[in-house]
């Protein structure tokens, strides 16, 4: 089993006028980042935000699928923040995902120059390790709970007790991701998902075999 050295980085993709150009960079990079083992991990606004400089402080980096005829909307509503952003500019009068996944193949290789792959450490053998659950396999105490508390007014469902590595819980977050149509992450082996989605998570895992009961409120 692979083990990480570190935690991944989060990349955001934000579109105005056609959030599906968002979702569909999501799908398709996170589909990439496994196949060539890139150590990002990826979601997508799902308009309209509230609170755009908020929401933009926990990435790594920004990147805004800009139609040719409209504004960059950065510009237009989150004039204060100063991240690590890029334009992709997409052609106003077709479909983007050609241009999409072209500019995602071109990321992919700056992302892996700049060592953004995955790295292995040797495990300690000298004692036996932690016996996981597998995907599938039903953790025994898998938790879904609503959390807003310190989080400045903004709900994320959390899913706690999976028993997975990183690259486990990274691969069931993106699935989560794109059941629910929205961000998240991965947090201190817990996957954390914006929103209230916590009957959307809870029969998903159920469904995958998983023996996960609903916490808190």
């Amino acid at each position: 089993m692979k083990e990480i050295n570190d935690k991944p980085k989060s990349l955001l993709f934000i579109a105005s006028s056609k959030p599906d150009d968002a979702k569909f960079a999501n799908t398709h990079f996170e589909n990439e980042a496994r196949k060539m083992d890139v150590f990002w991990t990826s979601s997508a606004f799902i308009l309209p935000v509230d609170d755009y400089v908020n929401a933009l402080q926990t990435s790594d980096l920004v990147i805004v699928l800009q139609r040719s005829d409209e504004p960059n909307i950065l510009k237009t509503h989150a004039l204060s923040w100063n991240g690590k952003s890029e334009v992709w500019t997409v052609p106003a009068d077709e479909d983007g995902n050609a241009t999409i996944e072209k500019s995602i193949g071109s990321l992919m290789i700056k992302l892996i120059l700049q060592g953004g792959k995955r790295t292995p450490i040797i495990p300690n053998t000298s004692s036996k390790p932690a016996q996981q659950d597998s995907p599938g396999s039903g953790g025994k105490n898998v938790r879904v709970m609503r959390e807003s508390k310190g989080r400045k007014g903004k709900t994320v469902t959390v899913i706690s007790g999976l028993g997975m590595d990183d690259g486990q819980l990274l691969d069931l977050a993106a699935s989560l991701k794109q059941l629910c149509g929205t961000g998240g992450t991965v947090k201190e082996g817990k996957i954390e998902i914006q929103g209230d989605q916590c009957d959307r998570v809870l029969a998903a895992l159920i469904d995958k075999g998983y023996k996960a009961k609903r916490a808190g409120g």
